[in-house]
This record gives structure tokens, C-alpha cells and sequence, in this order.
């Protein structure tokens, strides 16, 4: 369901033909579910276009789902309960109109994921993904870059102190503190140095999140940047083939 996060899901009556119609504001593509007719008249018009419906179901971005009813003339009952807005999940009892108009979430959620699926699956998010990946591996690398350089750097401090104390007095005394110093602050950050575990939570991170949207593929896109998931791949999953589309 991630690739749901963030939608808002309309539900209602079919205007023409009287079947529940699911939509999602934003999307052109909609689907109707049951028998023409089978929608009762208590339960009230969906109307995509208008951004109308008896109610919505949006889906947060931690997948938290909640129910609103939206119009004070609907009626809408959550597990026997008339509500205005409730979070639910996918074994509530939902129920629309006088008539109790029974609406089955599990069915409604593989839908609205239909509906995504027949538009494409939106992959913005996983520019921002890629980026973030790339930009604390620079972060990281300019690290150990600098602690390197300071390491070098003393071992060379050190080894022109002695010639100079004997050539220079007093500056070879400067260098050779230097040195003390440079190797106390590269043996400080060797000591504390986490980037092994840094890098191991962030590749995990990265292989949970930089992953085909279609719930039905869900697979790793691995080093596949994404510019070449826009270009190479020409929006499409190297996988599954599902079509991406940039909103």
C-alpha cells in the first residue's frame, strides 16, 4: 500500500449507471465495482471532476487510513458507529447511506491501486531517495578524505622535526608539536570513526526505500540512478515493466 501514501481515494454512487465508483483526486483514470444498480440512492454521487463523492479515504505517509464523510447530509457508519471522521483499517465494517451500503476496504485499497497502475506509478520520491544517497556518501567520503590528509600530514611534520630542532632550533620544536597534535586528532577520529556502520544503515535504508512503486513488483532498483530509470529505462521498471510517470 506505499504507493497509496498521500492519495486521497473518493468514493460513491456511479451517476449514470449505479455502481460504486473509486476514484483518486488527481487521477483521470476510475473504476466502477458491482452490478449496474446495485448502489442504493441513500448513498451519494461520485463525482471526480467536482472532487465530490459520500466520502474519502486518505492514506497518510506512515499508511495510517482514515474515513471522512463529506457532506453533513451523508451518512456514513464505521463498525455499526454514524461518524464525521474516523481512522480505520482493513478489517472495519464500513457502511454508507440510511441503507447500509456495505463497502469492503481491502477491495476498494486493490482498486485505487489499480487506478495507479493502469496511469503509472508516480516515482518523484525516488529522485529525492537517489540524491540523499549520493549526497551522505560525499559527506562521508570528505571525512575520511580529511582525516587521511591530516594523518599524512603529520607523518610528514614528524619527519622533518628532528633535521629541523638540529638545523633550526626552536622550529623544528613548532613542527614536532604539530605533529603531536595532528596524530592526537587523527588517532581521536580513527578511534571514533563509525562510517563501516554509517554506511551499513544507510545502504539498508536506501535498498527499503529505492524500490518500484508497483506493490505487485516492489524490487530493489540497486545502482540504476534515476536519471537512467528516466532515460535508459525510458520510465519503465527494468523489472516488471510497469510505466513510470513524474507529477
Amino acid at each position: 500500500m506505499n504507493n497509496l501514501k498521500g492519495k486521497t481515494i473518493l468514493i460513491g454512487k456511479e451517476p449514470n449507471d449505479g455502481r460504486l465508483l473509486v476514484a483518486i483526486l488527481g487521477y483521470k483514470k476510475t473504476i466502477a465495482i458491482g452490478n449496474p444498480g446495485s448502489v442504493p440512492d441513500c448513498v451519494s454521487r461520485c463525482k471526480p471532476a467536482e472532487k465530490t463523492a459520500h466520502a474519502t479515504i486518505t492514506v497518510d505517509n506512515n499508511g495510517n487510513i482514515t474515513l471522512t464523510n463529506m457532506k453533513s447530509q451523508n451518512i456514513t457508519y464505521v463498525n455499526g458507529t454514524e461518524i464525521a471522521s474516523k481512522r480505520i483499517n482493513e478489517s472495519s465494517v464500513i457502511e454508507l447511506g440510511k441503507d447500509r451500503f456495505p463497502i469492503n476496504i481491502p477491495v476498494l485499497l486493490e482498486t485505487a491501486q489499480d487506478i495507479l497502475a493502469s496511469d503509472g506509478f508516480v516515482i518523484n520520491h525516488l529522485e529525492e531517495v537517489w540524491d540523499d544517497l549520493q549526497s551522505r556518501r560525499k559527506e562521508i567520503h570528505a571525512k575520511q578524505k580529511k582525516i587521511n590528509i591530516v594523518r599524512s600530514g603529520c607523518g610528514v611534520f614528524t619527519m622533518c622535526a628532528m633535521p629541523c630542532i638540529f638545523l633550526f632550533g626552536p622550529i623544528g620544536y613548532v613542527l614536532t608539536g604539530i605533529g603531536v597534535v595532528g596524530n592526537i586528532y587523527s588517532f581521536i577520529g580513527l578511534k571514533n570513526d563509525n562510517t563501516s556502520e554509517v554506511m551499513e544503515q544507510l545502504n539498508e535504508d536506501f535498498q527499503d526505500k529505492y524500490v518500484c512503486p508497483n506493490p505487485k513488483c516492489n524490487k530493489f532498483l540497486g545502482n540504476i540512478s534515476y536519471k537512467l530509470l528516466k532515460k535508459q529505462y525510458s520510465m519503465h521498471c527494468p523489472y516488471c515493466k510497469c510505466e513510470f510517470i513524474e507529477k
